[in-house]
């Protein structure tokens, strides 16, 4: 009887206190690096010892089927990431709550003509992201290569085989990039530098971490990502710097109730958090570096000294980005970049390389025919398949079931159609070795 009661006092002794049983758990869908949610989680669960946040974390490429393939009370109480395309898309398809009554009135609903907040309410900005290009500052000044400063640099002939990219059907972060470019130089000038850079790359990724990680430990050179990721890495002591190339597009990361949440109201005091002064704090530190939207935390004298300020990039010449329009044809251009460069990336890497050298050796023994049967190669190679007015992307069908049919049948189209540029491509340039190789 004494052994027993020994045990039930040592069970007794080991509980945690009756208090810690009631914490109720907030659960936050998010795409974001455990370096944020790690810091967020600390601090939310210590202001509210009610609610202990956890955190499921998948691609923002898949959060409407994620959320609209679990009943009403059993999905997750909120989403947080940076791709406006997702938050248009979980609205469009009635999953957000109304925020009307969580927010932060010192956080301003637009500023410097940028839309922070939705303006139904249905989602808040929670910071700002610019994009530009990440590189590692050791492996360029290694190999004579000078840094980057707008997106064509990552073209030029000394960065073949030194980027790296994600593809655009499973990166969010690369979709936006993508858009922003064919948005701002118009869309033949973009697939024809989209398809340039992507010809230089080492890789294409399958997840868009993978691209700041791999510059970061130095395996590549260089690359497109969304600015927190580079800054965290330079402001953390890596040997990585960042620019905000041209074209850009500066749009806030967004934070959103979802709709049939298991735990609404543990959600909105999450929400709630982010937007107040501690939690936009939060957002200065080091392994994070994201840009806060409430314009008192850039007076804090404990940021560092070249830190982007949000009016100052909201004051740089950002060219006109529609939102809508990209949402629209999502998976039109993910489908597009994975049959131009994600399944034939070997083929379109080694046409580039070609074309570099070819060109190189043009420059020292000028051929005129050669130099013709390189550019007509060239222009082969580096275009898109389909025009910006398509059909498909100005009038697409109205049910899932039709867009998938009418996709499947032009993807099999822009397959035998690159299988064709990268063949005629190739013969072109294999006539313009054969001249240069005569004596």
């Amino acid at each position: 009887m004494k052994r027993l009661a020994r045990l039930f006092c040592a069970i007794a002794l080991a509980l945690p206190p009756c208090g810690a049983w009631a914490a109720e758990i907030v659960l936050v869908a998010s795409s974001f690096p455990k370096e944020i949610l790690s810091a967020y989680k600390r601090a939310f669960d210590a202001q509210s010892p009610e609610y202990r946040v956890e955190f499921v974390n998948f691609p923002a490429t898949n959060t409407v089927s994620y959320v609209r393939d679990r009943a009403p009370g059993s999905r997750a109480d909120v989403f947080w990431g940076s791709s406006p395309d997702t938050f248009r898309a979980l609205r469009r398809h009635d999953l957000l709550q109304s925020l009307a009554d969580t927010g932060n009135p010192a956080i301003p609903a637009a500023a410097g003509g940028l839309a922070i907040d939705d303006p139904d309410r249905f989602y808040r900005g929670q910071a700002l992201s610019g994009y530009g290009i990440m590189w590692n500052t050791r492996y360029l000044e290694a190999r004579g290569i000078p840094p980057p400063a707008a997106w064509s640099d990552l073209a030029r002939p000394e960065y073949f085989g030194h980027v790296v990219m994600s593809s655009a059907s499973r990166s969010s972060t690369t979709h936006l990039i993508v858009e922003s470019i064919l948005q701002g130089v118009g869309w033949d000038a973009g697939w024809a530098l989209i398809l340039q850079i992507a010809g230089n790359c080492a890789t294409i990724t399958e997840r868009a971490f993978d691209v700041p990680n791999s510059i970061t430990r130095g395996r590549f050179g260089a690359g497109p990502v969304v600015d927190f990721l580079a800054l965290s890495g330079k402001y953390s002591g890596f040997p990585v710097d960042f620019a905000y190339a041209s074209p850009n597009v500066v749009t806030p990361a967004g934070i959103g109730l979802i709709k049939g949440a298991r735990n609404p109201e543990g959600g909105k005091a999450f929400i709630a958090f982010t937007l107040s002064e501690a939690g936009q704090r939060l957002l200065l530190r080091p392994e994070i570096s994201r840009l806060p939207v409430l314009p008192s935390v850039y007076e804090a004298g404990d940021r560092p000294a070249d830190f982007p300020d949000l009016l100052d990039l909201l004051r740089s010449n950002l060219p006109a980005y529609a939102p809508d329009v990209s949402a629209s044809r999502y998976q039109m251009v993910g489908a597009l970049f994975d049959q131009l460069i994600t399944f034939r990336h070997r083929e379109l890497a080694d046409v580039s390389k070609a074309i570099h050298e070819l060109e190189s050796a043009l420059r020292q023994r000028p051929d005129a025919e050669a130099a013709a049967l390189v550019a007509r190669a060239r222009e082969r190679v580096f275009r898109a398949p389909v025009r910006e007015d398509d059909a498909l992307l100005t009038a697409p069908p109205q049910t899932t079931r039709e867009r998938i049919a009418a996709l499947a049948v032009r993807e099999a189209e822009w397959a035998r159609q690159t299988s064709g540029n990268l063949a005629a491509a190739r013969a072109w340039l294999a006539q313009a070795r054969d001249r240069l190789a005569k004596p």
